[in-house]
């Protein structure tokens, strides 16, 4: 049985005879008007065994078995990242759905510790269940094409993800610009909507760093087009000062583009065998990791072939397994 907050979506995925598709409402509703209004009735209604909430909370008014995954602990370890209720809300009902639920899922060792250092109880009840990269992404273009697309000229560096602050984007204009010495022609792509708060004005930070037009702000996109850029791209850069896994270097890793990523946890714990790790916060260091990506082939070829091999060793086939085996002991307790 799978639950949505209005109408379900068009997905492949979904259209399975084991998938049990519930609409709840015409349209979606926001917060706990979702998560204790319409949730709960409507899985007392079906009589379940178990209910998995794959993001942060559970609903708190459900009397059945309950497990839930943990991505991160960024409301606690961060919380000037968040408007101050915003991050009041999300506190109070992360450490209520912690508490509530039989298992909880960590997809990463470094979250299962930092569940355990805030909520030593939990300790106990908590398993990780590492992220894979999407094997369903669009089939990516020739290269020379997916360049054309995008009308480069020169090498491409790539970062993907949502914008927050702790991920670092004035830290990656900067060490572009330092780039751009030696690449002229350097084209940075920024793919991911920006969330940060307190906001951050990208074209704004573009212009005081002198990149220009050498910057391209994509905001989201369709995988398509994100396939397109992955296949374009000569390194990909994911700074960030936190991070409870990392997909978005999973995923470059998967698609055979050369990573720079952060020494900060998880993502140093998660990769740091198959990228050039750097300090978050440090300019010239991540230009110089990137200069050496983009000047030495057998540099590159080796981060290519080390980051596919550590992909090919995460997959969603085996998160699943540990998902299951989670919500079948919460079960058996219940």
């Amino acid at each position: 049985m799978a639950y949505f907050n209005g109408p379900a979506p068009d997905d492949a995925v979904l259209d399975h005879p084991r998938v049990v598709k519930r609409p709840l409402g015409a349209e979606p509703v926001r917060g706990l008007r979702w998560q204790e209004g319409r949730l709960p009735p409507a899985a007392r209604e079906d009589r379940l065994d178990v209910f998995f909430a794959p993001a942060y909370s559970c609903p708190l008014g459900l009397d059945v078995p309950r497990v839930t995954t943990v991505h991160d602990m960024s409301f606690f370890s961060l919380p000037d990242d968040f408007a101050l209720l915003d991050g009041m809300r999300r506190r109070a009902t992360v450490a209520a759905s912690i508490d509530a639920s039989r298992r909880l899922l960590a997809v990463s060792d470094f979250t299962r510790r930092e569940i355990a250092g805030y909520f030593p109880a939990a300790a106990a009840r908590t398993v990780v269940t590492p992220h894979g990269a999407d094997d369903d992404l669009a089939a990516p273009p020739p290269r020379e094409l997916a360049r054309a697309r995008l009308g480069l000229r020169g090498p491409m560096v790539l970062t993907v993800g949502t914008i927050l602050n702790r991920r670092c984007l004035p830290v990656l204009f900067h060490a572009v610009a330092r780039l751009r010495r030696a690449f002229s022609d350097l084209t940075l792509d920024v793919v991911g909507e920006n969330r940060t708060h307190p906001p951050l004005d990208l074209p704004a930070l573009a212009r005081r760093t002198g990149l220009g037009d050498h910057v391209r702000l994509s905001g989201f996109v369709d995988e398509a087009a994100l396939a397109g850029r992955y296949a374009a791209a000569d390194a990909c850069v994911f700074l960030s000062e936190y991070e409870g896994f990392g997909l978005p270097a999973l995923e470059a890793m998967a698609r055979g583009v050369p990573v720079v990523t952060s020494t900060s946890p998880a993502l140093g714990e998660v990769f740091g065998e198959a990228a050039l790790l750097v300090d978050p916060r440090d300019a010239p260091a991540t230009a110089d990791a990137l200069h050496r990506v983009l000047r030495d082939p057998a540099l590159r070829d080796d981060l290519v072939a080390r980051g596919r091999a550590l992909a090919a060793r995460h997959s969603w086939a085996e998160c699943g397994r540990l998902t299951r085996q989670a919500l079948a002991a919460a079960a058996e307790t219940g």
